[in-house]
């Protein structure tokens, strides 16, 4: 005789959640000791029996997958040098703008002077003490004021000669050369507006090379960033836990290398993949329950995001579960089982787990018709660690199922029962339904070889 040991699922019916309970084999009980003065025929066979029972049992959907952090990032340094500093190392919890890393600032320093400088010369080009707003106007320049002022005098001296000419006091030769030099300082004062508007827009490019500069600058100070997402139930405050950091001090780092890993703990988000046929029964906002190898107990989630494809080779369509991790007991990257609740069943058909047994890859057990044992091959659904629920056929509630001496009887043989010395399990725990392949709560069944 052998036997099978997995690890079922409970589901407390009060609370419609899920509990992992360790399965342990069910080691076959002996027949009962025949009573000294219980007189019998020879071809009685003594068995144990107990009663088919309606049990409420909840459904669910399984799946397995992997937990992943609300907020996974990887950090690379944005300007290349050699690491001056180390900020916190793995495993410790950081809030957003905490210095995690410093790289030797010396060079960006001189960066940083050198383009003040630049942007100073270019200033003093345009007669300026201070950089031009967008607003500046041109002709409060020096360089602009001292060529309108030129034209402003030659146009005073040609509008003189004209006047002599008028009068037949000066030549026209006079007022030709008037004209002249009013004209060129005109185009004088057309190419300083032109030389002001050039110098303004060196400034801004000396300016935006002082900004880069800074920023670099800047940059050598590795921070904690905030979080693109908003965090689920209005959560203000949370913290990074460091999972990977990839340089130490004296370290020399290029320009965006990777240098520390960053990771949300609470809450984890589990990602696994759904059967297509399961479509209709997985929706938002469902609850769900966590199982890892790690804890007995589950942990409680919500489905919170739905694939709308379904991928083509397997069939199977992508679900997100949040899942909130306080203590953090659970930790990102681990295997897990999820069952995604979905109806409860109050009027499930379950029997004694011993009653089961499964020989040449039939799976049956006996009932008591007449004194007589009745051989039905049965389908196994939920199991608890007592008793198995029969999804088919449908046996009726209160009929007798044999739970011990089945490897002595076979279709039609006589039975005699004798009360079970086992205490009865009455407890009506609501337990989940499994599907053969979802992967969550194989069902733990007793093999009999004759």
């Amino acid at each position: 005789m052998r036997y099978a040991l997995n690890h079922p699922i409970r589901f407390p019916l009060e609370m419609l959640l899920l509990a992992a309970v360790v399965g342990c084999g069910h080691q076959r009980e002996p027949l009962p000791a025949e009573s000294a003065t219980a007189p019998r025929d020879p071809a009685t066979i003594v068995v144990t029996a107990e009663p088919v029972m309606l049990r409420p049992v909840q459904r669910y959907v399984g799946m397995v997958g992997t937990l992943y952090g609300f907020e996974e990032m990887s950090l690379g340094s944005k300007v290349g040098g050699r690491v001056k500093r180390i900020g916190h190392d793995v495993s410790d919890r950081v809030e957003p703008g905490e210095l995690l890393l410093e790289i030797d600032p010396t060079d960006f320093e001189l960066n940083v002077r050198q383009a003040q400088r630049a942007l100073q010369v270019e200033i003093a080009k345009l007669g300026l003490s201070e950089p031009p707003s967008p607003k500046t106007d041109l002709t409060t320049i020096p360089t602009v004021v001292q060529a309108q002022l030129r034209r402003d005098n030659a146009k005073t001296r040609l509008d003189r000669a004209k006047t002599l000419v008028e009068r037949k006091a000066a030549s026209e030769e006079e007022l030709t050369e008037k004209t002249s030099e009013y004209r060129v300082a005109q185009a004088e004062y057309a190419n300083q507006v032109l030389l002001a508007r050039a110098g303004i827009a060196a400034i801004q490019v000396k300016q935006e090379a002082l900004a880069i500069a800074l920023q670099q600058l800047k940059d050598t100070h590795l921070r904690v960033p905030a979080p693109s997402q908003p965090m689920p139930g209005g959560q203000e405050k949370f913290t990074y836990a460091i999972s990977s950091r990839t340089v130490s001090e004296g370290t020399y780092v290029m320009e965006g290398s990777e240098v520390f890993k960053l990771v949300i703990e609470n809450p984890l988000k589990f990602r696994g993949r759904v059967p297509e046929r399961k479509i209709g029964e997985v929706t938002l906002g469902q609850k769900a329950a966590l199982f890892t190898s790690a804890y007995t107990d589950p942990f409680l989630g919500e489905v919170t995001r739905i694939n709308p494809s379904i991928d083509t080779k397997t069939r199977a369509f992508e679900v997100e579960i949040l899942i909130p991790n306080p203590d953090g007991k659970l930790k990102p990257g681990g295997f897990a089982k999820v069952g995604i609740l979905t109806e409860l069943d109050q009027q499930a058909v379950t029997v004694p787990i011993e009653a089961v047994v499964t020989f040449a890859g039939v799976t049956k057990l006996f009932l008591i018709e007449g004194g007589k044992a009745k051989e039905v091959q049965v389908t196994l659904g939920t199991q608890d660690t007592k008793w198995v629920e029969i999804s088919s056929p449908q046996l009726a509630a209160g009929a007798q199922v044999v739970t011990s001496g089945q490897t002595a009887i076979a279709n039609g043989s006589i039975v005699a029962v004798r009360e079970s010395p086992a205490a009865k399990d009455t407890s009506l725990a609501a337990e989940p339904h499994r599907d053969a392949d979802d992967g969550v709560a194989p069902i733990a069944r007793k093999e009999a070889t004759p």
